[in-house]
């Protein structure tokens, strides 16, 4: 076995890993903490019933015997109203903006017809995060899958065009092709990955995520999405093995470190700079590369793109991209070879510019114990 990789990752903008879970607006409030920032407070229901005047507990539980959409609002009242945070446990605080305080104000405010699409609306997304501490973390998958589209752009490169198959079974065909052969056969299967916990408190914060016309930076099709990431200079931990096949002649080519994150160093640095390009057009604010590894770069730090909103260039293969365009009501989606919008990381639902919009996803993956020639 090949000694593991000590790694360390380093968050550049916001990162979203998905968990299938949200905020339960029921049971958080906002609040400033004591630097006067705002925080998202998510709270410990139980500890919150148990606070409450039996008067008040009675009220509470009635609401919730109602089990409509309008008495999550009115249990939203109730609980801005009743929390006192002397005496509650405060489970996780998340910063957030004004303008999510003041959405949580107009939710709480709506009248009660219009309850079902402003709740909608209201929806903020978790990212990934252990449910002991509720520190957020990052999933080994979420690593092993940027790095293993490095790797398959690497083998595209390097091969003549290939056939990909019908569409429904295209990419994975594809993927065969490009590993030589299936599960068994495929050296990506001995890359293992762990997962990623944070050093120190790992903080996070809460924006909303908008589209936007990568020609013109104009507000593109598809409501914001309201959404918890991983702050910026976050730094989290943890290990890569490269295995080495036990049997000759089952993986004709095994994946070796350097060759895998050299894979790594070229693919993400091309998207990188065609993100910027993009960025610089529309006016968006760059991702700024941390100058302590300024001379690590393609030797012992690697730029890579996680999470979700990462864009579809950077979860994709080159040349074999088939990224669907979705056009105006009655007109038929096309296929085309580079997305047409991005969505970006913003403090306001309905920004007027976009000086203050920030690109998902990018991070850099640092080898602690594992200096590299600078790749080709």
């Amino acid at each position: 076995m090949e000694k593991p990789l000590q790694v360390r990752l380093h968050i550049m903008s916001p990162v979203h890993i998905g968990c299938d879970d949200i905020y339960d607006p029921t049971s958080f409030v906002i609040l400033r903490n004591k630097s006067n920032e705002l925080n998202l407070a998510a709270f410990d229901p139980m500890v919150f019933i148990d606070s409450l005047s039996e008067q008040d507990r009675g009220g509470f539980l009635g609401i919730c015997d109602k089990g409509s959409i309008a008495s999550i609002i009115e249990m939203m009242r109730f609980v801005a109203e009743k929390f006192q945070p002397s005496k509650q446990k405060i489970i996780v605080r998340v910063e957030c903006s004004s303008t999510l305080l003041e959405h949580y104000k107009k939710v709480k405010g709506i009248s009660l017809k219009n309850e079902e699409k402003e709740l909608n609306q209201f929806h903020i997304a978790r990212t990934a995060y252990n449910p002991h501490n509720n520190l957020p973390y990052i999933p080994g998958s979420s690593i092993k899958g940027a790095m293993r589209t490095a790797y398959l752009n690497k083998l595209a490169k390097e091969s003549k065009r290939l056939n990909t198959g019908d569409k429904k079974d295209g990419n994975k065909y594809l993927e065969r092709q490009l590993l030589g052969g299936q599960f068994d056969t495929d050296p990506l299967r001995l890359l293992k990955v762990s997962d990623f916990i944070p050093e120190g408190d790992g903080k996070c914060k809460i924006f909303y995520a908008v589209n936007r016309k990568k020609d013109e930076g104009q507000a593109a099709k598809g409501p914001y999405q309201i959404i918890e990431t991983i702050g910026v200079n976050t730094v989290f931990s943890g290990t890569i093995n490269i295995d080495q096949p036990l049997k000759t002649g089952v993986i004709s080519n095994p994946v070796k470190p350097g060759i895998l994150l050299n894979a790594v160093n070229g693919f993400y640095n091309s998207v990188y700079d065609e993100d910027n390009k993009v960025i610089a057009r529309i006016k968006a604010s760059p991702s700024v590369m941390p100058s302590q590894f300024k001379d690590k770069w393609g030797k012992s730090a690697f730029l890579l793109r996680i999470g979700r909103h990462s864009g579809a260039e950077a979860v994709t293969i080159e040349g074999y991209r088939n990224i669907k365009i979705m056009h105006k009501r009655g007109e038929p989606d096309t296929y085309e070879s580079c997305a047409t919008t991005l969505w970006l990381a913003s403090e306001e639902s309905k920004p007027d510019a976009n000086s203050r919009l920030k690109s998902f996803g990018w991070a850099v993956l640092e080898i602690v114990n594992y200096p590299l020639k600078k790749a080709g």
